[in-house]
């Protein structure tokens, strides 16, 4: 990674004072007693693991567990920690699923991860620890509910736990992610020389060379995918978005109010097509005016490509999905910004290394991707599947053959 050109600044806004501390007594000695009779102890974060990250850490190295988290809690749970083994989820990769489906026992950690499909519901005894009482066991069947701050609830905890000796279920969930990390980085290594441009190649380029303290905005889309997979974000990177309404088009005008709260830090946002045409196009002009230091990088495939997804996973051959579009580059010249068009892959790095260094106002890439890029989930749910299938065959049933080879053979080395 690039070093910061300025010194770090946090994004996190200070919690306003509460009265939510530890579990009771009677909580924590119920959950020692859980995790000290299991043989496996899984663990799965989110959010609310933002400032219990050391907590965490220590009672996943003395439990021996596997480190889980959704796409919020990766922030704060992945880096810096021997135990993590991913996500679950649709953006999923890694042992995660494996993990938290199969541990005698699951800590779920400061998550309202909305996604059941992928959670334990039965052979699992789950464990659930959230400041807010109404987010208790509303995902997943649970064997105990705890309501306290997830940091002191676990430096309460560790006196009663006893460490686990067996080491063989996070070793083998280790490994998983592991395997998983190397078949994601295929398109990365390949990316120089596959035309048209891999999307995942152009966010582990960004992740490489961004400051150790860049902010990061996504946009709702298939750029969230590559957000998650291949950008590696380090104790002072932060990264924002709709995670939770899934707003489209907030990656630009979002790092246009990450780049004015926080002057002289590097600010990447991570556009979709669609969502830029939405918003981001109007948001430049503002840039431009403040000439706001925001890098908007455009993963452009002429599609709304989440809605296709959404298509494809009902059962319905996609319609409406498409569109035309201008050269997003010469559109931010002609605005006042810098723009930039990248068509061929070898042009990727050289281009962002500028994109990046540029001080006087906004950037606009606008990197030509490859429409066809799939990005398959460690686990696929049975109706998830069978919807893919079905729409797949009308697919082909209407005449759309073609469509369907091209996304085999774009994703060969994946599928």
């Amino acid at each position: 990674m690039a070093q910061a050109a300025a010194p770090s600044v946090s994004l996190t806004v200070p919690l306003p004072a509460t009265t939510i501390g530890a579990a009771s007594a009677a909580d924590l000695a119920a959950m020692a007693g859980l995790i000290n009779e299991a043989e496996t102890v899984a663990i799965f974060g989110g959010d609310g693991c933002e400032q219990a990250q050391d907590e965490v850490r220590e009672l996943a190295a003395r439990l021996k567990a596997p480190v889980g988290y959704s796409f919020k809690g990766k922030l704060w749970l992945e880096h810096d920690n021997p135990n993590a083994v991913g996500m679950s989820g649709l953006l999923g990769y890694g042992g995660c699923h494996s993990a938290i489906n199969n541990a005698d026992v699951l800590l779920m950690l400061g998550t309202d991860f909305p996604f059941t499909a992928f959670l334990p519901q039965k052979k699992v005894k789950t464990i659930q620890v959230d400041r807010d009482p109404g987010k208790i066991g509303r995902r997943a069947p649970l064997e105990l509910g705890v309501v306290g701050d997830v940091a002191a609830t676990l430096r309460a905890l560790a006196p009663m736990v006893e460490d686990k000796r067996g080491d063989h279920f996070l070793r083998e969930h280790v490994a998983q992610t592991e395997h998983a990390r190397r078949r994601l980085r295929h398109y990365v290594t390949k990316g120089p020389s596959i035309k048209p441009i891999r999307p995942e190649y152009v966010a582990a380029v960004l992740s490489e060379l961004a400051d150790d303290d860049a902010v990061f905005t996504v946009d709702t889309g298939t750029p969230v995918i590559w957000a998650a997979r291949h950008i590696e974000y380090g104790r002072d990177r932060r990264l924002f978005g709709s995670f939770t309404w899934a707003s489209m088009a907030s990656a630009s005008p979002n790092a246009f109010g990450a780049a004015l709260s926080f002057p002289g830090r590097q600010v990447i946002a991570l556009c979709g097509d669609g969502g830029f045409t939405m918003l981001g196009m109007g948001d430049l002009l503002t840039q431009v005016q403040r000439k706001a230091r925001v890098v908007n990088v455009i993963f452009n495939n002429g599609m709304l490509d989440f809605v296709n997804i959404e298509q494809q996973e009902a059962g319905f051959v996609p319609f409406g999905t498409d569109f035309a579009n201008p050269d997003f580059g010469q559109v931010a010249t002609a605005l006042g910004a810098h723009g930039i068009r990248v068509e061929e892959p070898g042009d990727v790095r050289d281009v962002l290394q500028a994109a990046l260094a540029h001080a006087d106002g906004p950037v606009v890439v606008d990197v030509v991707v490859d429409r066809y890029a799939l990005a398959l989930p460690s686990h696929v749910p049975a109706a998830t599947a069978k919807g893919f299938t079905l729409s797949i065959a009308k697919q082909v049933l209407s005449g759309k053959m073609d469509d369907v080879i091209e996304t085999v053979e774009h994703n060969v080395r994946l599928l």
